[in-house]
């Protein structure tokens, strides 16, 4: 299973928790005065998110929803700093946004049926291969539905019917998941030459690898970060944000901003986390609000996982965001 910081500790997933932290801010001025969007409606969004965004690892795509190839302008190799600001500037975008170690190609639209075919395949192949059964006798036991795939990579609150940002970024995530059954897929729809075929390889195994920046730390992980524009809990103060193509099947995280009301206090206690108590985001109506990691374990299709890990994160020690804290609000913890 993942860890916190191998998922966490990244340009790109620090400068989408700190666009989330205004977010927060400013969900919480639109609660005091009436306009708090409900768990299951959109606009859970800020300034800098406003349509919700998926970034994924540019390799894994091949041409987007008009069939044309990617094309991306190159910026040589950027700094922390250079690569968060261009994040910002991509968020302002709809669509995904497909990030390679020395560029960002924004505002890609990708072919949903392309990528739900793909994941849908390869899973039913796997299903049909491991059958120890050999009689058929009722193909339903065999085939696996797209919404087979995304139940197994969502939070129990995030039900059916599946939104297309949710069906894409989980339909996608096969390519990190099962990389050679991915690749096989890609070949054959889409009729690769040899010459197509070994640059389609070396983009799959770069996707694999960590990008640095200039200044030695990591820009992104190889995996796929989805931010959503709805809460789905009413104790979620922002859009979820999942993580996804972290392992084996069944395996991503998510991270929300909660209040620390009873049903999260049991959780954390059941769940035995030791945790900085000022470790919170922001203070709504006295009531600390924090940074939620959760990773989950791997499933097979149409199930979920109920065992998960799960971590508070801290805003100056995990993120480096330096929040203004109230006289009498500093970290005591050892």
């Amino acid at each position: 299973m993942a860890t916190k910081k191998s998922l966490i500790d990244n340009e790109l997933m620090k400068e989408i928790i700190t666009i989330r932290t205004d977010t927060l801010f400013r969900m919480l001025e639109q609660e005091k005065i009436g306009y708090f969007p409900g768990a299951d409606e959109e606009g859970a969004t800020g300034r800098y998110d406003n349509k919700g965004a998926i970034f994924i690892p540019g390799g894994l795509v091949y041409q987007d929803v008009d069939e044309r190839f990617i094309r991306y302008e190159s910026f040589g190799k950027l700094s922390g700093g250079e690569f968060r600001q261009k994040i910002r500037e991509a968020m302002r975008y709809d669509n995904a946004t497909l990030l390679y170690p020395d560029g960002i190609a924004a505002s890609i639209n990708l072919d949903g049926g392309f990528f739900s075919k793909a994941a849908r395949r390869i899973y039913t192949y796997k299903r049909a291969a491991y059958r120890r059964v050999k009689r058929i006798s009722n193909n339903n036991a065999i085939e696996i539905t797209a919404d087979d795939i995304i139940k197994s990579h969502c939070p129990t609150y995030l039900r059916p019917p599946y939104g297309a940002r949710t069906r894409i970024s989980t339909c996608i995530s096969v390519g990190l998941i099962d990389q050679p059954m991915y690749f096989a897929y890609n070949k054959t729809e889409l009729n690769f030459s040899h010459k197509q075929s070994q640059r389609f390889i070396d983009d799959l195994d770069r996707t694999r690898d960590h990008a640095i920046s200039s200044d030695d730390t990591i820009l992104y992980p190889p995996c796929i970060v989805v931010c959503h524009d709805t809460r789905y809990k009413e104790n979620n103060f922002t859009g979820l944000t999942r993580i996804l193509g972290i392992g084996n099947f069944g395996e991503f995280a998510t991270f929300t901003f909660e209040a620390y009301n009873k049903q999260l206090s049991s959780e954390i206690k059941r769940k035995k986390i030791s945790f900085c108590e000022d470790d919170w985001f922001a203070i709504h109506q006295g009531i600390p609000i924090y940074g939620i990691l959760r990773i989950y374990a791997r499933t097979n299709p149409g199930k979920r996982s109920k065992q998960y890990s799960m971590h508070v994160i801290s805003p100056e020690d995990d993120i480096g965001l330096n929040l203004q804290r109230p006289p009498g609000h500093g970290c005591n913890c050892d």
